[in-house]
Parts: structure tokens; sequence; C-alpha cells
């Protein structure tokens, strides 16, 4: 039985190594692959976060240069309205200087027939520039298709961004939810381990104290045979007075010692009867010689019988022996072998422990590390929008005071042309008179000469009206990015608390690891507590084999090297234990 059972320990054991190694070989190969997983998705996120920068510069440095190109437009046409309005001032000194030295004759009635249709071909003109500019501003609201076709690009990377960091994300939750799963299956497998080695070690301390209990069994065995030795050597010498008969009668009670010293007595009997017949006394008779040779053969007999029967006893007794010896042999090979397992899984156990805890160490300096860079990221994300925010305003303040300076440019100059107009009138019938035509006709012309633009450059309102418009588009197109990149500071404030999230579970799992790490390490007393119980009893184990068998196991705890074995076996080989194993 003690057999079976050794040979079921010896398989769990084996059984639980071989399933210990698989599942460290595949909790590797799993870490492995997240953290190839995890670098390519880091590889492939770093790659698109390049090209949405290079992007965003390109995209910075194209409006830059739109920018350039409007203030550049904007110079153009405040010089070309200050070199018209310098023109249309030359021109109207002169016209005033030319009506009044031509006009001199034109009557009242004139000059109000001619203020009339003056202000009616303004308000003509007025009507058809409101027209010009209500199409300009409806052609500018349409909006630009290379400006379509960037939005709808940015729209498409912007939608293909966040579909790809949504899947990242819902891998990176798949993958830390397999990691979690299998970490608790490592641990439950660990604790089952931890559970079934204890209960091995239960069973081999169970199994020492049996051996214990045996040899103190066999000591008192051998003091009972002391004492029935003595006894029967009492109970010898007390039967050597009484009569044959009683002996045959006593001889089933007798055990072997008893036996040994009836045959011992029936030698001496044996040889002083040997030595009486030496001795050539004359028998009175016959009866008496054959008397003695009858009770000598009966002797010889019965110490034959005694001989035989000894013999059978002692051989039974040597066999019984010789099976419990190698019975107690083999149990204390596999229980060496038991304990050398035992220490070999501890220190496995301890190798494990150590690996997880750098790992754990690893791992905190790699979270530090990506908060840090985080944080850095999120920092520069807002700096850099605050900043264009702040460029942004500061233009459309610029935008809006050119505006205004523009409009405030032309009401005074349409309030100039107005307050020209009506004096013409009274002005030309004080000082002409209604006979000139050619006068009136040179003089109901100036006007409108004046009035009508170069043919070389553009009319004014058009480049008024086309520069409102630009500036209502670049106005709704700052209004959209600036939306635009408010969302992106919103999602990366989501993106940063789900990180921040997903680093405090990390941090929990890290932590709860370090507890389980702690835990393992109190446990190491008992390991200690097993080595001294090993030392001590090499220290006092009798038997050289037994020694040997304990200093064997030391070895295998201790890791000794083959020299440091060699050394240990040489310096010892001169003690007695040495020599009595020998």
């Amino acid at each position: 039985r003690l057999r079976a059972q050794l040979a079921t320990l010896t398989g769990a054991l084996a059984t639980l190594t071989r399933e210990r190694s698989r599942v460290e070989a595949s909790y590797r190969a799993e870490r492995r692959q997240l953290r190839l997983q995890r670098e390519q998705a880091g590889a492939q996120h770093e790659a698109e976060l390049r090209r949405l920068r290079q992007l965003l510069d390109e995209t910075r440095g194209r409006l830059a240069e739109q920018q350039r190109e409007r203030q550049r437009e904007q110079g153009d046409h405040a010089m070309m309205l200050r070199e018209l309005q310098e023109l249309l001032r030359a021109e109207r000194q002169a016209r005033q200087a030319e009506r009044a030295r031509g006009c001199p004759q034109h009557g009242q009635q004139h000059g109000q027939q001619h203020g009339q249709e003056l202000q009616h071909e303004l308000g003509q003109e007025l009507q058809q520039l409101r027209r010009e500019l209500q199409a300009v501003r409806d052609d500018s609201s349409k909006a630009d298709p290379r400006i379509q076709e960037l939005q709808e690009e940015m729209a498409g990377l912007k939608n293909h961004f966040q579909l790809q960091l949504v899947q990242e994300m819902k891998k990176t939750a798949q993958a830390e939810e397999q990691l979690r799963q299998r970490s608790q299956q490592e641990e439950q497998r660990v604790a089952e381990l931890e559970a079934r080695l204890a209960q091995v070690s239960e069973l081999l301390g169970t199994y020492e104290k049996a051996k214990q209990r045996d040899q103190a069994t066999i000591q008192r065995l051998k003091d009972r045979v002391v004492q029935l030795d003595l006894e029967n050597k009492s109970l010898a010498m007390a039967a050597s007075s009484r009569p044959l008969d009683e002996v045959a009668v006593d001889e089933a009670s007798l055990d072997v010692a008893a036996l040994k010293e009836k045959m011992e007595k029936l030698r001496k009997l044996l040889q002083a009867a040997g030595k009486g017949a030496e001795e050539p006394e004359p028998p009175p008779g016959g009866a008496p010689g054959g008397q003695c040779q009858q009770e000598l053969r009966q002797l010889q007999e019965e110490l034959e019988r005694y001989k035989a029967r000894a013999q059978q006893v002692l051989k039974s007794k040597a066999s019984k022996d010789v099976g419990l010896a190698r019975e107690l042999e083999e149990a204390r090979e596999q229980l060496a072998e038991l304990r050398d397992k035992h220490v070999q899984l501890q220190l496995a156990t301890d190798d494990m422990e150590k690996r997880q805890r750098q790992e754990l160490e690893a791992k905190k300096q790699e979270l530090q590390q990506l908060q840090q860079l985080h944080r850095q990221e999120l920092e520069r994300c807002q700096l850099q929008f605050r900043e264009r925010a702040l460029r942004l305003e500061e233009e459309m303040h610029k935008q809006r005071d050119r505006a205004l300076a523009v409009l405030a440019e032309k009401d005074r100059e349409l309030q100039q042309l107005r307050a020209l107009a009506p004096p013409l009138g009274p002005h030309g019938g004080r000082d002409g008179a209604p006979g000139d035509a050619p006068g009136q006709q040179d003089c109901s012309q100036i006007l409108p000469q004046e009035l009508q633009p170069c043919p070389s450059s553009e009319p004014t309102f058009f480049l008024y009206a086309e520069q409102l418009a630009r500036k209502e588009v670049e106005l709704a197109a700052q209004r959209k990015q600036r939306h635009r990149l408010e969302l992106q500071l919103q999602q990366l404030q989501a993106r940063a608390l789900a990180q921040e999230d997903k680093h405090g579970e990390e941090l929990a799992a890290l932590r709860a690891e370090l507890q389980k790490s702690c835990r393992d390490r109190s446990r190491e007393g008992a390991n200690l507590e097993y080595l001294k119980n090993v030392v001590f009893r090499f220290l006092t184990l009798p038997d050289a084999r037994g020694r040997q068998q304990t200093l064997t196991a030391i070895l295998a705890i201790l890791h000794f090297s083959p020299e440091e074995r060699l050394s240990i076996a040489q310096s010892s080989a001169h003690g007695s234990w040495w020599h009595g194993r020998r």
C-alpha cells in the first residue's frame, strides 16, 4: 500500500510539473504575442499620427499662404483705392474749376434739370451696383470646390481615424480582458498547485512521522527481544533440573532463544555423556548400557530436530528482516526523490516569483512613462489649440476692423458725391446764361464721365464686395475649423480619461500581483522550516545510508555545483559517519 501511495504521489507530482511547464510556456507565448500586437498597434498609431501631423502642417502652410495672398490683395486694393480717390479728387477739382470758368450763363432751370438727371442716373447706377453686389455675394456664398474637397477629405480622414481608434480600443480591451482571464486562470492553477504541494508536504510529514513511529516500534521490539532472551535464559536454567517429559511438553511454547538455550544444554549433556563413555567402567549388566545408548540416540534426534526448527525460524526471521529492510530502503529512496522534486518545484516557484516581480517593476516603469507621454501630448495639443484660437480671433478682429474702415470710407465718398450733385443747379443759374448750348452740353456730361469706372481697373464696389465675400468665407471656414478643433480637443480629453482609467485598472492589477508576491514571499518561512528539518534529520540519523540520502537532498535543495559536491565528499571522507557509509 505504501508503494502504491508513493507511486501515485510520484505520478501526481510529474503531472503537476508537466502541467506547470505547459502553462508557463503558454503564458510566455501569449505574453510575447500580446507584446508584439501592442508594438504593432503602437507603430501604426505613430505612423498615422505622423501622417496627420504632416497633413496638418501642410494645411497650416496652405492657410498661411492664402492669408499672405489675401493681405497682398488687400494692400493692392487699398493702394488702388487711394490712387483712385486722389485721381477723382484731382479731376473733381479740375472740373469744378472748369465749370466755374465755362458755365456762367447757365440758368437755374437747367441746373435743376441737370441735377435731377444726375440724381436719377446715380440712383440707377446705385441699384445696379447693389444688384451686382448681391450677385457677387450669391456667388461668394457658394463654397469653393477645393475647400469643399479638403473638408470632405478631412472629414473622411477623421472618420477613418476614429474608426481605427475605436477598433484599436476594442482590440486593446479584448486583449486586456483575455490577459486578465488568463492571469486569473494562471493564479487559480498556481493556487491549485500550491494546494497540491501543501498536501504532498503534509503527506511527506505523515510518512516521516510514521517512519519515526516504526523506528520506535522496532526499538521497542528489540528491547522486548532482549528481555525475552533474558527470560528464556532464566527459564532454561530453571528447567535444567526438570525431567525430560516436562521438557518435551514445553517444547512447543519455547521461542528461538529458548531453543538455542536448550540446544546448548543438550550439547553440554552430550559432551558430558561422551566423556563418561570414554571411561572404562564395567557395567553391572547389559541393560544399563543399552539404555544409555538409546537415551543418547534420543538426545541426538532431539538435538537434530531442535537444530532444524531453529534454522527454519532463523531463515523465516531473516527473510522477513530482509524484506522489511528492502521496503524501508525503497521507501527512503522514494521519499528522497519526492523531497528533491519538492525542492525543485519550490525553486522553480521562487524563480517565477522573481520574474513576476521584475515584470511588475517593468510594467510600473512603462505605465509611468506612458502617463508622462500622454500628459505631455495633452499639454502640447492644448497649447497649440489655444494659440490657434487666439490667432484666429486676432485675425477676425483685424478683418472686421478693415471691413469697417472700408465701409466708412465708402460711406464718406457717397456722402461727398451726394453733397456735390445738388449745388450745381443754383450755381449755374446765377453765373451763366441760357444761350450757351455747347457749355451746357459739356457741363451735363462732366459728372457721368467722372462716375464712369476706368476700363483698365475693376469697379471699387466689386472689389469691396469680393473682399467682403472672401472675408465671410474665411470667417466661416475659421469658425468651422475652430469647431472641429474643439471637437478634437474633446475627443483627446475623452481619450486621455479612457487612458487614465485603463492605467488605473492596470495599476490595480499590478498591485494585486504585488500583494500575491508578498503572500508568496511569506511562504518562504515554511521552506526554511523544511530545510531545518532535513538538516536536523541529517545530523541525528544513526545509519550512513540515511545520511547519504539526506546529504543528497540537501545538495539538491541548496544547488551545489559538481565541484562543490566533490570537495564536500573529499573533506567528509575522513569523518566517522562517512567511513561507516563506505
